[in-house]
């Protein structure tokens, strides 16, 4: 998982060195969801569609860069929040 987020990290620096800010947040997101995606071999199947769900909003926080952070905030925040919810439901984790 450390993969995708470390170079997703070093990427949005380079971002920032070029003045690119705007790109910060949907590239962020879409390296989050290519670590959770890579985790999911080793964890549990369902963190698979979380990254899924991720790519899509990073994609779309890609074609509309003002949004960006809106977007960010809902997979980061969000979906974290309710895949956590319903993780522990269903697995009845305690």
């Amino acid at each position: 998982m450390s993969i995708p987020l470390v170079v997703g990290g070093i990427f949005a620096l380079i971002l920032i060195q070029h003045n690119l800010i705007g790109l910060n947040a949907p590239v962020t997101s879409l390296f989050c969801a290519m670590a959770l995606i890579n985790a999911s071999k080793y964890t549990l199947n369902d963190i698979r569609f979380l990254g899924i769900f991720e790519i899509v909003l990073g994609l779309v926080g890609s074609f509309y860069i003002g949004y960006g952070l809106i977007l960010w905030a809902i997979g980061i925040g969000v979906l974290h929040i309710i895949y956590g919810a319903v993780m522990y439901f269903k697995y009845d984790w305690e």
